[in-house]
């Protein structure tokens, strides 16, 4: 049995793959974490004889690697970004140089669809791609998350963070009446307009309807508010580890990717 593994900016994901069974994803912060908490929270599953990671961030790899050798005796494999895999021709020169959460995202919503695909990753960093029906990856675009953009704003303004601390609600209504449901709500809706433009982009130049596939931590909260129609997937990054697993490619034996 496999344990598949999603590291991201601030959270990881954990499933295991019994053949090809993908089990339910588990998420927490690693903030903080040492390498017993890695190898008490993601190994408490017995059986496990092989890990297969994902992941964005350095540091957490290596406490991962290490208490993958604790647990099991080996040593984690680590994918990364290749020209192709999958079915999916990746749109970038310099494939190493794109984020391998954002490439097996597209590998699993095309592995899913089938179709023309779009797909969108909301957590501290928002990330959309698409991918056509035959498998060529079209690019995408990366901008803040919401949670990064509320953090931004009040870093970055003298006295919106006080003026959010000491708001109320507004209860729902469409526009808000004070100034943290302004902040909280224009970020999310930000995210959400710039998901709906590319989708009508990727149609546009396509000439068809394209699916949406949404995942990450915010997905949840910017999905009412968008116009496209969208179906929430949140492992979606696991379900492309698995797709990868599976199929056993070659580019394995990778490193941390940068965005």
């Amino acid at each position: 049995m496999k344990l598949l593994v999603d590291i991201g900016n601030s959270r990881v994901k954990w499933a295991t793959l019994d053949g090809r069974v993908l089990g339910a994803q588990q998420a927490a912060s690693y903030s903080g974490w040492t390498q017993d908490d890695w190898r008490r929270s993601l190994f408490s599953v017995p059986g496990i004889d092989d890990v297969i990671v994902a992941s964005v961030s350095e540091a957490p790899s290596a406490a991962l690697d290490s208490a993958a050798a604790l647990a099991i005796g080996r040593r984690a494999t680590f994918v990364a970004t290749s020209e192709q895999a999958a079915g999916v021709r990746n749109a970038y020169g310099e494939p190493r140089l794109r984020g391998v959460d954002r490439w097996l995202a597209v590998i699993a919503g095309h592995s899913a669809t089938r179709g023309d695909c779009c797909v969108a990753d909301v957590g501290t960093a928002t990330t959309f791609d698409a991918v056509t029906a035959s498998g060529e990856h079209l690019g995408g675009f990366i901008i803040p998350g919401p949670g990064l953009m509320v953090h931004s704003l009040h870093g970055g303004t003298a006295d919106l963070a006080g003026r959010s601390e000491a708001s109320g609600s507004s209860g729902g209504a469409p526009l808000a009446d004070n100034t943290r449901d302004a902040i909280e709500r224009g970020c999310r809706l930000a995210v959400a307009a710039l998901i709906d433009r590319g989708v009508a982009d990727v149609e546009a130049r396509l000439g068809t309807q394209a699916g949406l596939l949404l995942t990450g931590g915010a997905a949840a909260a910017v999905m009412p508010l968008l116009r496209s129609r969208a179906t929430l997937v949140p492992d979606l990054v696991l379900r492309g580890l698995a797709v990868l697993a599976v199929a056993k490619p070659a580019n394995y034996g990778g490193k941390p990717q940068s965005e």
